[in-house]
């Protein structure tokens, strides 16, 4: 995999697999539940197109927690898929896509998902930025190559203090040392 750590609020890197974007993912989660100790939850904007793999990016995040990847899914058209873990802590995984208004933001309960606790990835978020956290983890995901190449460019941006600090740990603890420049 290859890594640059671009500069202090920002990572690019190379997965050459679903299976290596889970695993960074996990790492993510774990260092941001070493770190955080009830002080703040983390929110991770994840974008990308359709197929890209955010989902399997919230796989991995759900493996770093300790609940495991495989009743994970896509909350498209459930908006929201909240999951609890042992210890606790909570990954809420929703899905802005099929959203036309910010009203249905609140009807859908979004702005009572995040906490302490709580590691919140959303999906298109874009569509109505004004309901995003300032400080949060922005993760572009992109093809590269042709269509059918599993491998991905993944940039990350920490937009705030507490965001920063779960990026620092993360790249402090990235599976594999030390980082280089592509």
């Amino acid at each position: 995999m290859t890594v640059s750590p671009d500069s202090s609020d920002r990572l690019s890197f190379i997965s050459p697999s679903p299976e290596k974007t889970r695993q960074v993912a996990s790492v993510l989660s774990r260092c941001w539940a070493q770190t955080s100790h009830g002080r703040s939850g983390l929110q991770i904007l994840l974008r990308g197109e359709l197929g890209v793999g955010k989902t399997v990016f919230v796989k991995g995040l759900a493996m770093g927690l300790g609940l495991g990847s495989d009743h994970i899914s896509s909350p498209t058209f459930v908006l929201a898929n909240q999951y609890a873990c042992e210890d606790g802590r909570g990954l809420h995984h929703v899905d802005f896509y099929r959203l036309e208004s910010f009203d249905e933001l609140e009807s859908m309960g979004f702005f009572e998902l995040g906490g302490p606790d709580v590691v919140l990835a959303i999906e298109w978020g874009d569509r109505f930025p004004e309901a995003l956290s300032k400080d949060r983890l922005e993760i572009h995901l992109a093809r590269r190559g042709s269509s059918g190449e599993e491998e991905r460019a993944i940039e990350v941006q920490a937009t705030g203090p507490e965001s920063q600090l779960s990026l620092n740990a993360w790249k402090k603890n990235w599976p594999e040392k030390p980082l280089s420049s592509h």
